[in-house]
């Protein structure tokens, strides 16, 4: 078992491809490079966000132990170290331990709070934004007693396009894409980080041999350049109805964010914000960030290959087509090269 917190893993991201980059097979983000000094009882965040209904905290981690209560949707406990406790799902056996207790780490989003300084000259310019707080409720107007317009998670990503001082004397960001196709509600700027354009930058791009493979049955996405891998990561892919569709696919379109609606009744999902898909069906079967589950390593998404945001990213940055910082959706052009998908 090895972990590497976010900052490290973002300061790596853009020379990933000097060795491979594995996921372990225990439910954590994700680790780049065996030379990292791991340290197996560290949690992969600072906090975890509950992102289901409840999730049960207990004095050891197990479902037999002693329950001490639950924790409901969206709140948040400190994370202070990470165990192997018993597997409640047979894929991952890792659990969270709190001050309170041990709670199974599948339904908690591992996140930080982190506070930006706002950038309203930048913002006027328009830039991809990513929310750096557990969650942050956007308003119909810049004052926090408007109306709330959604709730949006830690890593959703959102254009930004202006920023007005609001009645509580704060800068507010004005959001569209990844949840209105048009300038949409607004959220505290300190709230949301600015995505600079050298973060999302073409990883190897002089590299012309690359291809992607997810095995299904071991729930794993492999970057490979020149049938080296580069990265692989554990993934969350379609399930009963959904199954994420076998063969060889290409890139067909990216977009920095995307809101993702669908399903029916007890089904249904709304979810904006959802980190860099990159696209390999016209159906809308994508490669994409996921904030609404820890759950990695089993299929029980609607289709799509669910991984950590910033595996998302990595991926919308190595595969072709190359798209632009400004480009809202990017299809591959006719005729150009893209990156294929094979599924097996």
């Amino acid at each position: 078992m090895s972990r590497i917190n976010r900052r490290a893993l973002l300061k790596l991201a853009g020379s990933v491809t000097t060795a491979a980059a594995v996921l372990p097979f225990t439910n954590l983000w994700h680790a780049f490079g065996a030379s990292i000094e791991a340290d197996p009882e560290a949690p992969p965040a600072s906090l975890g966000r509950i992102a289901t209904w409840s999730v049960e905290i207990r004095e050891a981690p197990e479902r037999k132990g002693k329950l001490v209560r639950a924790a409901k949707r969206d709140e948040v406990l400190p994370l202070r170290e990470q165990v192997v406790g018993e597997a409640v799902m047979p894929h991952n056996s890792i659990w969270y331990k709190t001050d309170e207790g041990y709670a199974y780490s599948s339904w908690i989003q591992p996140v930080e709070e982190v506070r930006n300084p706002a950038e309203p000259d930048k913002a006027a310019e328009k830039f991809w934004g990513e929310i750096t707080v557990p969650f942050s409720d956007s308003r119909y107007a810049p004052d926090p007693k408007s109306g709330r317009s959604m709730r949006l998670y830690y890593t959703c990503v959102f254009r930004v396009v202006g920023a007005v001082m609001g009645k509580d004397e704060q800068w507010w960001y004005r959001l569209q894409d990844g949840v209105t196709y048009s300038p949409g509600p607004y959220v505290p700027a300190t709230d949301v980080r600015r995505l600079d354009p050298s973060e999302l930058t073409p990883l190897s791009p002089e590299i012309m041999t690359k291809r992607v493979e997810v095995n299904l049955k071991e729930q794993t996405i492999t970057a490979y350049e020149y049938d080296k891998p580069v990265l692989t990561s554990r993934v969350a892919s379609g399930y009963g109805g959904f199954r994420t569709p076998g063969g060889t696919h290409k890139v067909l379109f990216k977009n920095p964010t995307a809101r993702m609606i669908g399903g029916q009744g007890a089904d249904y999902y709304d979810l904006p914000g959802v980190p860099f898909p990159t696209f390999i069906t016209w159906s809308g079967v994508a490669i994409h960030g996921a904030y609404w589950h820890n759950d990695f390593g089993r299929p029980r998404s609607h289709g799509c290959l669910n991984v950590p945001a910033d595996v998302a990213r990595w991926f919308w940055r190595w595969t072709s087509p190359i798209a632009p910082y400004e480009a809202a959706v990017y299809y591959t052009p006719r005729g150009s090269a893209a990156t294929t998908v094979t599924v097996m």
